[in-house]
């Protein structure tokens, strides 16, 4: 039996729903990132074989970047869940 699909007057998004969707696709979206990042920074200092310390150096420089699009990318997911909840009123 199939569901009847909610009217736009029916749906209830409130700030705390806007708040959990927004931390759950930050922390998803993030740590895949951070998680590619310091990879390609390891396999770099592997392939060149400059040792440990020079491996740690590449993942710390790498993380820099890393950390500010983290921190773009949070700003514009709280953006367009605040869009969101414009657009559909509680």
């Amino acid at each position: 039996m199939a569901k009847t699909p909610l009217l736009p007057h029916e749906i209830h998004y409130t700030e705390t729903d806007a708040i959990l969707s927004a931390v759950g696709a930050t922390l998803l979206i993030v740590s895949e990132m951070l998680g590619a990042i310091f990879a390609f920074a390891w396999a770099v200092g592997g392939l060149l074989g400059l040792g440990e310390e020079f491996r740690f150096i590449t993942m710390a420089v790498c993380a820099v970047p890393g950390l500010w699009l983290s921190a773009s990318m949070t700003r514009r997911i709280l953006r367009v869940e605040k869009k969101l909840r414009t657009i559909i009123p509680e």
